[in-house]
């Protein structure tokens, strides 16, 4: 193997954090396995195809089939710290489920290297409402996503030289994922609010509540609403309720509870993500 700083990944994919090799032409997701340093276990993740060579693996929630190669057999060995954005957050990239094209992410406590600041941004207790998210203990808070709401995606490369020795570094090299979206944006509780009351002002509600205005986290904005008055009459289910929705980005649109609130919600989501395309960086 040619030894060198540089180690430039194929960027027609995205690269979860590893150990990744270079061997006959193809990138693969590698482990150390044992013995090492003398083998590396160079395995095929789900959904991606399985070359000549390769023994096929059960009960294995990593690759689908792996082999065993020495050093010297691949043309590149490197490990990979992924690191993005989401909701004004920096996220490290733990998997990416090609088949269900799905990433999974956690909360990235310390980062090494330059990575932007973006503001406003959640605090860690703020994701506890946030539907989807899984808070795990104190320090660790992992989530699903679709790659492609992932934002501004940072790969930091470090080159192993091999052989010898396996254990020497090379300097890191920083690689941005061109097709990542540019923002990832979070608003917060109080933000969502005073951008409904700005619209209650405008329009002609009668008696609504406004001091009772509430902000109920979604996965990507909020539901802001005062929520009605019990009545006595079985009858009244207070069809037609003003309820307003307010996405991350602090696009608003007004609705009320005859809509589903899932449905009103997917709709949210969903013109959040079409929105977050046009941000692409690449």
């Amino acid at each position: 193997m040619v030894a060198g700083p540089i180690v430039p990944l194929d960027d027609s994919r995205l690269y979860a954090s590893g150990l990744y090799a270079l061997y006959e032409g193809r990138w693969f997701r590698a482990d150390r396995g044992k013995p090492w340093p003398e083998y590396v276990v160079v395995g095929v993740e789900p959904g991606e195809s399985i070359p000549e060579g390769f023994t096929e693996t059960t009960n294995d929630f990593t690759f689908i089939a792996t082999r065993r190669v020495t050093p010297a057999e691949l043309s590149a060995l490197c490990s990979v710290d992924t690191y993005c954005t989401w909701k004004n957050s920096t996220w490290k990239i733990a998997r990416i489920d090609r088949v269900r094209n799905v990433a999974t992410l956690k909360i990235a406590l310390t980062l090494k290297g330059d990575y932007p600041e973006v503001k406003p941004w959640p605090q860690p207790i703020d994701f506890r409402s946030v539907p989807t998210v899984d808070y795990m203990d104190r320090e660790w808070i992992a989530v699903d996503v679709r790659p492609e709401e992932m934002a501004r995606v940072m790969l930091l490369v470090t080159a192993f030289e091999t052989p010898p020795p396996v254990t020497a570094l090379l300097d890191d090299e920083v690689q941005a994922w061109p097709d990542s979206v540019g923002l990832s944006p979070w608003l917060p509780a109080e933000d969502a609010l005073a951008v409904v009351r700005g619209r209650i002002a405008g329009e002609d509600l009668g008696s609504y509540p406004v001091d009772r205005l509430q902000a109920d986290r979604l996965r990507d904005g909020w539901r802001v609403w005062a929520v009605p008055p019990v009545s006595d009459d079985p009858l009244d289910v207070r069809l037609g309720w003003a309820v307003w929705y307010v996405a991350d980005d602090g696009v608003v649109w007004r609705s009320s509870t005859s809509t589903d609130f899932g449905v009103a919600e997917q709709r949210l989501t969903d013109q959040l993500f079409e929105r977050l395309q046009a941000t692409r960086r690449g």
